[in-house]
């Protein structure tokens, strides 16, 4: 039981990234919550304080303080995804050498959203594919857990032609200089 909510990787797999997610962190829901708090909030004081008793408390509880409040949510949001997408563009740029691969955060974010896979190319060669998943948990108010994902697909021809070329590369090698 200890094992059935973490990841199992596959042998084809390396993780670049880990992070949660915990329910509610979505700054339109932290806003509307903190609306629904302000109605609550603004009713009770308008029973005993009469100038409140107005269109302008009213927005002030609604709108102002609500926004004000989930600013703080969404500039920690942007400062992580800008964050995570360096770390995992320094990874992308590390493995393949070129800077032309590297991602914005929109495209981060849209990979994380679509959960498409972007193709990478390694001194020029296609097989490496950079996708975000989403792992299952059991529990309904876990956070949920979100893995960067290098996926290697191997050559068509299989590993066998490589083993064939390195083999005839080493036979082919000159002999030593000393030996006749």
């Amino acid at each position: 039981m200890g094992n059935s909510g973490q990841y199992q990787l596959r042998s084809n797999t390396v993780t670049l990234v880990r992070w949660s997610k915990r329910p509610g962190e979505d700054p339109f829901i932290r806003f509307v919550m903190l609306s629904v708090f302000g109605l609550v909030l603004c009713l009770i004081s308008m029973i005993f304080l009469p100038f409140l008793r107005n269109f302008a408390a009213f927005a002030l509880f609604m709108v102002i303080f609500p926004a004000i409040l989930t600013v703080p949510t969404i500039s920690g949001r942007r400062t992580f995804m800008r964050e995570l997408t360096k770390t995992v563009n320094d990874t992308v740029i590390e493995v393949t050498g070129a800077r032309s691969d590297q991602l914005s955060v929109r495209q981060f974010r849209q990979l994380v959203r679509s959960g498409e896979q972007l193709s990478l190319r390694v001194n020029g060669v296609p097989g490496l594919n950079l996708h975000v998943e989403r792992t299952s948990t059991l529990a309904k108010n876990a956070p949920e857990k979100w893995l960067v994902v290098f996926t290697v697909i191997p050559p068509d021809n299989g590993t066998a032609s490589f083993d064939r070329l390195l083999a005839a590369a080493s036979d082919a090698r000159p002999e030593s200089a000393g030996a006749s």
